[in-house]
């Protein structure tokens, strides 16, 4: 499960002209000692906003996911993705916030740069379970882990807020196939799953899921993204099916 904080980061995005920065902050270094000054006035810049109430929501939100999922049988870790050895004062907020969060919930806690979790997420998927990110970390990732595991159509997400929450498949709404019968009904189905579970519905999501898997073993009724001849039809009505 993968987890992105949705509103601070770099999106949405905070922009301008370099010029306006150069005035109000013309001795802003980077780590090289290097003013915001002597870049010019010729350019664009972004801001990327962190604090602490953002990243406290985040972290407790992915302990009580990982609670969750221990429950299930799953192993309840927390990978936290960020890159503090280059962005030590935003990034490095959140390793000291999460990381504290974590280990007083009594769970097991690791910390990755985005570059290094991009190689594990390929390599060792299976070695992960809850990972949390950073906004931007979190939007490449998430793609990147949908792959993994068998492209974008099976891939589901959750947004959650105060007191309210939408699901919907991570690829949206596929304009370039709509209508032609053939998106795989996977990711979808699985959103449906993930809105159960944060109903109070979990054993009707967990039967859900199963019918799910139950058609992929089986292997005859699947999309053509899967290696399959199935229409989107057919697959979800072989889902139900398998739904028991």
């Amino acid at each position: 499960m993968l987890l992105r904080e949705n509103s601070e980061g770099l999106y949405p995005g905070r922009e301008g002209d370099l010029a306006d920065l150069v005035r109000l902050m013309p001795n802003l270094s980077d780590r090289t000692g290097r003013t915001v000054q002597q870049f010019g006035t010729e350019g664009r810049f972004a801001v990327k906003v962190v604090t602490p109430r953002g990243a406290e929501r985040i972290g407790r939100f992915a302990c009580d996911l990982a609670r969750k999922r221990q429950a299930r049988g799953k192993p309840g870790k927390v990978t936290l993705v960020t890159k503090s050895n280059v962005l030590p004062k935003t990034d490095g907020l959140y390793d000291e916030i999460v990381g504290r969060i974590v280990r007083e919930a009594g769970l097991a806690f690791e910390h990755f740069h985005v570059d290094d979790a991009a190689r594990r997420l390929v390599r060792f998927p299976k070695q992960m379970d809850v990972v949390l990110c950073m906004n931007l970390y979190g939007d490449i990732l998430s793609d990147l882990g949908a792959e993994t595991a068998g492209g974008l159509g099976l891939a589901p997400s959750g947004n959650f807020g105060d007191g309210w929450a939408y699901f919907e498949s991570v690829h949206g709404s596929a304009p370039d196939i709509a209508g032609k019968g053939i998106a795989n009904p996977t990711a979808t189905i699985l959103s449906a799953a993930l809105m159960l579970e944060h109903m109070g519905m979990g054993p009707e999501a967990q039967r859900l899921e199963a019918a799910v898997g139950r058609v992929y073993r089986d292997g005859k009724v699947l999309t053509p993204d899967q290696g399959g001849s199935a229409r989107t039809r057919d697959m979800a009505q072989a889902v139900l099916a398998a739904y028991r």
